[in-house]
């Protein structure tokens, strides 16, 4: 019986073809749009074109006055909403990990099946909760937590609480994969040798789930830095983040390269903080020996 094999040079043309529609997608439609942005980022504003040029007018402009102050507040807003995002999700993961062997499937699907939902009937959603007369007004009076009309929505607490609520979920799912992996040895062996409970978390169980925080943080931060529709349904005036202000500078200004030379500081902000969290992860495979 003899069996027939593929020529070795048809199988390389054929991984090389496979290999080249995604390389060709990211070309086209992340790498030569990045290239524009930077490149225009140094250009001259013809109010609605570009002309090339190499000025760091717009870097200027866009790190100065109003633009500076909103690139600030974003990264206050994304730094300090992520890492409540990562408080209130890693007590939950890590109760999903140790405590629900029967129903964790269950658990899962219910944390998750919100975020599936519309993203703008979410914070929609939100927004009649938070109105006057709304839901949280009558919970808040009924519980004599606070008196009166509730006004919250137009304000900077509203964007920042539509941000916890919205990327919450995704920040439970890759803490509870991590936690979940965590050989269970490792913990009785902690116990075993006179380590406490708590000895126990912070030397064994918070580093090795280093790669879940580092996968929270960057699911919740970076779309953070360039979130537009929360600021803009939640806060109103007073809730302008880049992601708005870039919009503004695109589709109403038509400043085009000051609106893409924020659009590169944004970009250098999501660098830093994946660079940061390489540095967190690194050395992993050291410590769970």
């Amino acid at each position: 019986m003899t069996t027939l094999t593929r020529p070795r040079f048809a199988t390389g043309a054929a991984d090389h073809i496979v290999a080249a529609v995604p390389a060709l997608w990211l070309v086209a439609f992340f790498l030569a749009p990045l290239g524009f942005t930077v490149v225009f980022s140094f250009g001259r504003n013809l109010f609605g074109g570009v002309e090339l040029a190499f000025t760091f007018d717009n870097y200027r402009t866009a790190l100065t006055g109003f633009n500076g102050t909103t690139l600030l507040r974003t990264i206050i807003f994304a730094a300090s909403a992520s890492a409540l995002c990562l408080a209130a999700a890693y007590p939950v993961a890590y109760f999903l990990a140790r405590h629900t062997q029967r129903r964790r499937a269950l658990a899962v699907v219910l944390i998750l099946v919100p975020y599936f939902s519309s993203f703008l009937i979410r914070i929609m959603a939100l927004h009649m909760l938070m109105s006057r007369g709304g839901f949280a007004e009558s919970v808040l009076n009924a519980l004599y937590l606070h008196s009166g009309p509730l006004d919250v929505l137009d304000t900077q607490l509203a964007v920042f609480i539509g941000m916890v609520y919205a990327y919450l979920p995704i920040a439970i799912v890759p803490l509870f994969v991590v936690l979940d992996r965590i050989p269970k040895p490792l913990l009785e062996a902690s116990r075993d040798l006179g380590a406490s409970r708590f000895k126990t978390f912070v030397f064994v169980t918070l580093p090795l789930s280093r790669p879940g925080i580092a996968t929270a943080v960057l699911l919740t931060a970076v779309p953070m830095l360039g979130e537009m529709v929360i600021p803009k349904l939640l806060g109103g005036s007073k809730g302008v983040l880049m992601g708005q202000a870039i919009s503004s500078q695109f589709l109403q200004s038509q400043n085009y390269p000051l609106g893409a030379a924020m659009a590169v500081l944004v970009l250098l902000v999501i660098g830093v903080i994946v660079v940061l969290l390489a540095r967190l992860t690194k050395g992993f495979a050291e410590v769970g020996q």
